[in-house]
């Protein structure tokens, strides 16, 4: 748990969990590793994630990221050059109103 910025460089195996305010900033560098979990209102990764990364308020993944998982965001923004494997899901009021709208047209047919 942290409560302002988390900045990692080198290998991290875990859950990294952000306790402050909507400022809480967690930042995955260029050469830094991460397997496990991240939840925090900003995340910026550059580096290697194998990981569930929930971004509550934004998820930025730079243009020398490898990322495999599940990212869960409310803004999500990602440079040209940036490997993503895994599932994208917007999270927030516009999100839960596009999957209902969805289910709705579904069971329609």
């Amino acid at each position: 748990m942290f409560n302002k910025e988390l900045v990692i460089a080198g290998s991290v195996n875990g859950s990294i969990s952000c306790n402050g305010d909507d400022k809480c900033i967690v930042k995955i560098l260029d050469g830094g590793e991460l397997v496990g979990e991240i939840n925090a209102p900003i995340v910026e990764i550059f580096g290697h994630v194998e990981a569930t990364v929930i971004g509550t308020v934004s998820v930025s993944i730079g243009p020398t990221a490898k990322v495999t998982g599940v990212l869960r965001f409310n803004q999500l923004q990602v440079s040209p050059g940036a490997l993503i494997t895994g599932e994208l899901v917007p999270i927030g009021d516009t999100a839960e109103k596009q999957v209902h709208e969805l289910k709705q047209f579904q069971k329609r047919g």
